[in-house]
C-alpha cells in the first residue's frame, strides 16, 4: 500500500501538498482530476523513493479525503524511472517484491503485476530487436533485456493502435 508524506505548509506554495511512493503514471490514473500530480525531482524526500507530488489549492476536505483514500489503497511498484535508469546503466533491474507487493500474493501474481507495470513502450526495455525477460533470482524479481528471435515491427491497422503507439511516455 502506498505511503504519503506531508509537506510542511511553510515550504510550499500550495495549500495541499503531499509526496507519495506511487509512480507518477500510476498516481495520475488514481487521482485523475481531483488534484494536480507532479514529479518529485528533489531530495527532501528523495525522488527515487517518493517520485510523485500531489498538489492543489482550494481543495475541500472531502476531496482531500478521497485523494488520500485512493492513494493509500493503491499498490506500489518500483518507479519506472528507476527501472529504466538501472536498465541503461547496469543492463538489468532487480528488486525484492516483498517490499512492494502484499505478502499474501503468489509468485505468479507478482510476476504478472510486474509485467503489466513495466514501461514496455520505452525503447530501453522493448524495441524491434530486444525485449525483457522476468525471472526469479534468490527471492528477487530480475528484469533482463534479451535479444528477440525475430524482428518485431508492429503493423498499424486502426486509429486506436496509432494513438497507443503515439502516446508513449518517453521521459521518466
Amino acid at each position: 500500500m502506498a505511503r504519503i508524506v506531508y509537506c510542511h505548509p511553510s515550504l510550499t506554495q500550495y495549500e495541499y501538498h503531499v509526496f507519495t511512493d506511487l509512480d507518477f503514471w500510476d498516481t495520475r490514473r488514481v487521482v485523475r482530476d481531483l488534484a494536480l500530480v507532479k514529479r518529485n525531482f528533489g531530495n527532501q524526500p528523495e525522488g527515487d523513493e517518493f517520485p510523485t507530488q500531489i498538489v492543489g489549492n482550494d481543495l475541500s476536505r472531502q476531496t482531500v479525503a478521497e485523494i488520500e483514500k485512493r492513494v493509500k489503497k493503491a499498490i506500489i511498484s518500483p518507479p519506472r524511472h528507476v527501472i529504466v535508469r538501472s536498465m541503461i546503466m547496469e543492463g538489468f533491474f532487480e528488486f525484492d517484491p516483498m517490499l512492494f507487493y502484499p505478502q499474501h500474493w503468489t509468485p505468479d501474481r507478482m510476476m504478472r503485476f510486474t509485467q503489466k507495470r513495466l514501461p514496455m513502450n520505452q525503447s530501453t526495455l522493448s524495441n524491434m530487436y530486444q525485449t525483457v525477460q522476468l525471472s526469479w533470482v534468490d527471492g528477487k524479481i530480475r528484469v533482463d533485456r534479451v535479444q528477440r528471435e525475430e524482428i518485431v515491427n508492429p503493423t498499424i491497422r486502426t486509429a486506436e493502435e496509432a494513438r497507443k503507439l503515439f502516446e508513449v511516455p518517453s521521459c521518466f
